[in-house]
């Protein structure tokens, strides 16, 4: 068998983001993009853990879960979840060396915003990644491009340019309907009240940019789960509500610790002591109810079964209610304190570099 060297090596485009929620300004900005270049399929990545804690709503499973919805029936995208899988920091550099070696024999692209290419200098292994894949860069109305001469020196003029030169090449798609963000679907749900069931909630005033711009199925699941209330209350809110509904029945020896500069899973560690299991599992129960009075739902929950210990998640407010036997064997508190929390610092400063 003879194989044809000068065959084009099939296509594939990796396009990240939070998808926070994933909605149509993402979808058919790539579709557009796919007239001009002939991919064979764009794999949109999840970033689980985005090295820059931004606002992120939703879980992991929930975000992963509407863009699985948002992408069914569409053979040519792909809901992907190597970032998930990897369980560390979701860069570029480390998603882009695993879809090299996974697909040895297709040419890689990704696709970013054009805020994202004035950032790019700033990424982990910069100068690495450059040069790992070609990059097109979807160029949202009315944003004016102004590159630094090292990545400007990389533009082509057109999507044929790609095609005839090695990695590291730049084209700007100009054309893009990229003209809404995720922050702004986030905002109007927020706004909407907090009492009534969510279906009532969310139909109770137009949600114009959430029907515009959401496919049906990803606005169903968003009802469903009652996403993106939590953004209508700041972490010392659900911090406050919590230590509130612990005092209301007891709970003893409350501690809040905040541990924003140090996690990326939350702001603020919350933990109490029950006299017993169903004390502990009231103490928990409380704290829940209290914030779905609000809107805010739970992300998860453990422990509630035992009641030992439960753990509820709250997003940006992590609670633990245990015993005080339990507590005192596992100690908590003694990970957070000063002398781990300067480890733990100089460990991440180092991880940065």
């Amino acid at each position: 068998m003879v194989t044809d060297i000068s065959a084009p090596k099939p296509r594939i485009a990796i396009f990240g983001g939070t998808f926070d929620p994933i909605h149509l300004g993402h979808i058919n900005s790539v579709k557009l993009l796919c007239e001009h270049l002939e991919f064979d399929r764009v794999h949109f990545v999840l970033s689980a853990r985005p090295p820059h804690k931004g606002e992120i709503s939703a879980s992991i499973e929930d975000r992963f879960t509407m863009l699985k919805l948002a992408l069914d029936g569409d053979p040519q995208f792909i809901a992907d979840d190597t970032e998930i899988r990897r369980q560390t920091k979701s860069y570029t550099i480390d998603t882009v060396e695993t879809f090299k070696t996974r697909y040895p024999n297709c040419s890689i692209s990704v696709i970013i915003g054009g805020d994202s290419l004035l950032s790019l200098p700033t990424w982990h292994r910069y100068a690495e990644l450059l040069d790992q894949s070609n990059w097109v860069v979807l160029n949202r109305p009315g944003f004016k491009l102004q590159l630094p001469a090292e990545l400007a020196q990389r533009l082509v003029a057109s999507p044929a340019g790609l095609n005839s030169v090695n990695d590291g090449q730049i084209w700007v798609f100009q054309h893009s309907e990229f003209a809404i963000s995720s922050s702004e679907i986030r905002a109007e749900l927020s706004n909407q009240p907090s009492v009534g069931p969510a279906t009532e909630r969310l139909a109770h005033k137009p949600l114009k940019l959430c029907k515009e711009f959401l496919s049906e199925s990803v606005f169903n699941y968003i009802k469903t789960q009652q996403l993106y209330r939590i953004r209508g209350m700041k972490p010392e809110q659900v911090k406050d509500q919590v230590v509130a509904a612990l005092e209301d029945i007891k709970g003893h020896d409350i501690r809040v610790i905040d541990i924003a500069d140090i996690s990326d899973f939350a702001d603020f560690m919350v933990v109490a002591s029950g006299t017993s299991d169903t004390h502990v599992k009231a103490l928990a129960r409380s704290a829940s109810d209290s914030l779905r009075k609000q809107g805010v739902k739970p992300l998860n929950q453990d422990g509630a079964d035992v009641g030992e210990w439960v753990l509820v998640d709250f997003g940006d407010v992590v609670l633990h209610v245990m015993r005080p036997e339990v507590r005192e064997y596992y100690d908590l508190e003694k990970l957070w304190d000063e002398d781990v929390r300067a480890l733990v610092k100089k460990h991440r400063a180092e991880q940065d570099d």
